[in-house]
């Protein structure tokens, strides 16, 4: 099954099994990535040109919900 076709409640039922169950340890291990992914995304636009990115910067704003 690609990444497309996958239903939310199944990567979440994913994400908990690999860790046991354990649904604390689960959202420390994907606040964790999600840091790591941030990061990534702030040196990446260190390289990019004001132009390129068409004035866009990282941030940390949460989704609308």
């Amino acid at each position: 099954m690609n990444a497309i076709s996958r239903q939310p409640e199944d990567e979440i039922d994913e994400a908990l099994a690999y860790h046991q169950g354990d649904a604390r340890a689960t959202i420390a291990a994907l606040l964790s990535e999600r840091e790591f992914l941030l990061r990534e995304i702030e040196y990446a636009s260190l390289a990019l040109s004001y132009g390129f990115a068409r004035g866009w910067k990282p941030g940390r704003q949460t989704p609308a919900r």
